[in-house]
């Protein structure tokens, strides 16, 4: 029997693996494989990798079909399909004298979540195998499913199901998923500035994630206003800092009078990828007639 599942739930679940998987396609002992191919070899497989995904771009699913291992056909007549806008091959190790390989390939795609749509970068793993002189797609059957509560994001499947395909999704696949994400996260939302003396204020960024993260702010610019991000890659458990220092004497202030006497509040924004989140950051000024600052409630 096929579950089907509500869009917002698959799509959750689907990045849920899809980040699980990018993150741990090299992290096993792979030390029978290798980086680099001869030329023609390489040439060939990243021209069928291309080819196959060019067909979910366009949407025509049976060019990928085409490009699939006669083994693993029903595999890949089972599996979701998602049109994507956009891919790019960033790794490529081969092993069994360059007649396998395993293919890490930046996907882009709409991810959608709680109504919002956002062009999102996902980190997606194929395996590929040289049948009659050609690459072609090739199933690997799983031996790890992707977990929210295990400190490396896997736990096995059991064995009298590892030799097909696991029948229904786990439970709560939407809680697993958004678990996920929460482990991304700022310990507060708003950095208080005196725009009338010297001042900072600092966010932490802590990524609890089993794989890594990237960070990056939206453009923003201001003049006396210094924003550092201490670290634009988070590995699994690590965090960093986000420096807010404001100097109302910077060269750049056309009025330091005027600017002294400043008050409101500017927006940031900060990106996370692969998980494509979005964290707003208010920018607080507080002049001398400016009322205290209300406490702020801790991050949900």
């Amino acid at each position: 029997m096929i579950q089907i599942l509500p869009m917002r739930t698959r799509t959750l679940f689907s990045l849920s693996l899809l980040l699980l998987s990018g993150f741990t396609a090299f992290g096993q002992d792979s030390s029978d494989m290798v980086d680099k191919a001869p030329a023609p070899i390489e040439e060939a497989l990243r021209a069928r990798v291309a080819k196959f995904y060019d067909a979910f771009v366009t949407g025509k699913f049976k060019d990928a079909y085409l490009l699939t291992a006669d083994d693993s056909q029903n595999a890949f007549l089972e599996s979701s399909k998602y049109q994507y806008k956009g891919f790019e091959i960033i790794k490529i190790r081969y092993s069994d004298n360059f007649t396998k390989a395993v293919v890490v390939t930046a996907i882009k795609s709409d991810l959608r979540w709680q109504g919002a749509v956002t062009l999102s970068t996902l980190p997606l793993t194929s395996n590929w195998v040289v049948v009659d002189g050609q690459w072609y797609w090739h199933y690997v059957k799983p031996t790890m499913m992707p977990s929210p509560f295990s400190p490396t994001g896997f736990v096995p499947i059991p064995p009298e199901t590892t030799d097909k395909k696991p029948a229904a999704l786990p439970a709560n696949v939407a809680q697993n998923a958004h678990a996920n994400l929460a482990k991304v996260g700022l310990d507060k939302e708003t950095v208080q500035l005196r725009s009338y003396e010297t001042s900072q204020d600092v966010i932490h960024v802590r990524n609890d994630m089993p794989g890594p993260v990237a960070l990056s702010l939206d453009k923003f610019e201001m003049a006396g206003l210094k924003i550092t991000v201490g670290k634009t890659g988070l590995q699994a458990h690590e965090e960093t800092t986000i420096l807010f220092a404001w100097r109302p004497d910077d060269p750049g202030i056309q009025c330091s009078d005027c600017i002294k006497k400043m008050s409101g509040r500017r927006m940031i924004t900060l990106r996370v990828q692969p998980t494509a989140q979005v964290f707003p950051i208010n920018i607080d000024f507080q002049n001398i007639s400016s009322p205290p600052p209300a406490p702020q409630p801790p991050p949900k």
